[in-house]
């Protein structure tokens, strides 16, 4: 779909579409998202599902990056809070189903220079947010952001366990005890 259309029934099918991708990815897993099972969902023709995303593949990254754009929470301003509620809203995401796209996502990123530009934009998405949180550049942030959410992605990942609020508090705080310093 262009990025660029401003007509708001564009935007509003764009916006159904992609939610009941997510929905569908969440239940089902990427192979249920196809332009029949979301016409099914959401009403809106195949058709027109086929005409904004010739690539039915396109529809899941495009559902995952659009999720990924929006801001996940509004800031406290305390900042033990806001990055215990960031963690708490990537746990979710890394236990949903379709986290296993984020493999996909990145080994097809080594091939793709549209997949590493997606890749790209999110994380600097997710960056801006909590660089803003954390009152640091973006660019100030990258080692803090891998120090926050590494511990996350290898107990979901590598270890294979769930994500424990334990877990999350410890990160917090081993954080927080490195801005004292």
């Amino acid at each position: 779909m262009n990025s660029e259309s401003v007509d708001p029934r564009a935007i509003r099918t764009r916006s159904i579409v992609l939610a009941a991708a997510r929905d569908l990815l969440a239940d089902e897993g990427q192979a249920a998202v196809t332009p029949t099972r979301l016409s099914k969902a959401t009403g809106i023709s195949r058709s027109t599902i086929y005409r904004n995303w010739p690539d039915p593949a396109e529809i899941v990254l495009d559902a995952i990056a659009d999720e990924d754009a929006r801001p996940p929470f509004e800031p406290t301003g305390d900042l033990r809070t806001d990055l215990t509620a960031y963690l708490n809203l990537l746990r979710v995401g890394l236990e949903m189903p379709h986290t296993t796209l984020l493999a996909t996502r990145i080994e097809r990123a080594e091939h793709d220079p549209e997949m590493e530009k997606a890749i790209r934009l999110t994380n600097t998405n997710r960056r801006t947010l909590m660089a803003g949180i954390l009152e640091q550049t973006p660019e100030q942030f990258v080692e803090a952001h891998s120090l926050i959410v590494g511990p996350l992605f290898f107990q979901r990942f590598l270890a294979r366990e769930p994500i424990s609020d334990e877990l999350i508090e410890l990160v917090v705080d081993a954080y927080l005890a490195t801005r004292q310093d």
